[in-house]
């Protein structure tokens, strides 16, 4: 039975918080789909960070079946694209391209709240791990607008009748940061709806959540202790543990004279 437990907890052990890797990896991956129209080696390279990207959040994450799809997926995904390259057909680069970023735009957020919900002190770690979603919310909305340009016949946007990833990525950020530089515009009721969503989402997101993180910053997170008198659960925090001294001040009891 111990060498089981063993074993079981050896499945479940994961790694280290290292959101401030992640968060170089998304970026470059953010590039990675800015440049994905591009021919040959360069569109592999992009496939390469977005998958890189995606297997370290799941390796920080999550074990198990998870992890194994997930790089059974990228190494098809790769192999695709090489064998498309050596055919010399674009078709399956791009394919492969998208079905990993959309992994990424997918599960990568999921993975991460995961990982931040049993993380017992906000450090840097934690921050970085904050930003991490910030930026695949904006990588999440570019898919949304590439899937809506693909799939419908009408222009995305006013200036001009065929966009590009990077002009698709880039409004995406654009919108998300709510800089609105006017260069390019929603053409379409849906995608202008769909841009207020995101600017929303964005403005929201950084001063609830990421101030959130940064007013709790080097503090532990408070967990219920369940007490073994009254069989009942308190609550106490990491950075304040619960002791049985009384309170500063208070007068110690006297001891009782001697007859």
């Amino acid at each position: 039975m111990g060498r089981v437990h063993e074993e079981v907890e050896a499945s479940q052990r994961t790694e280290p918080a290292r959101f401030g890797v992640a968060l170089i990896l998304i970026t470059l991956s953010i590039f990675g789909v800015a440049f994905s129209d591009l021919h040959g080696w360069i569109r592999v390279l992009s496939l390469l960070a977005e998958g890189a990207a995606l297997l370290f959040i799941l390796r920080m994450s999550e074990r198990g079946l998870v992890l194994r799809v997930a790089r059974i997926a990228v190494v098809l995904a790769v192999g695709a694209a090489l064998v498309s390259i050596a055919l010399g057909t674009s078709t399956g680069p791009t394919l492969a391209t998208t079905t990993v970023g959309a992994l990424m735009a997918i599960a990568a957020p999921i993975a991460i709240v995961r990982r931040l919900s049993r993380e017992e002190v906000v450090n840097v770690q934690v921050l970085a791990g904050a930003m991490c979603l910030y930026l695949l919310i904006g990588l999440f909305f570019t898919f949304v607008y590439k899937t809506i340009d693909v799939l419908n016949d009408k222009p995305l946007f006013v200036q001009t009748t065929s966009a590009s990833t990077t002009d698709i990525t880039y409004f995406s950020y654009v919108t998300l940061t709510t800089v609105g530089y006017g260069d390019f515009t929603a053409a379409q009721d849906g995608v202008k709806m769909l841009a207020v969503t995101e600017a929303l989402f964005g403005q929201l997101y950084l001063v609830s959540a990421v101030a959130l993180v940064v007013s709790q910053f080097g503090r532990g997170r408070a967990r219920p202790i369940l007490s073994k008198d009254a069989g009942q659960a308190t609550v106490a925090s990491e950075a304040e543990p619960v002791t049985d001294a009384p309170p500063e001040g208070t007068p110690s009891p006297e001891a009782p004279a001697d007859p």
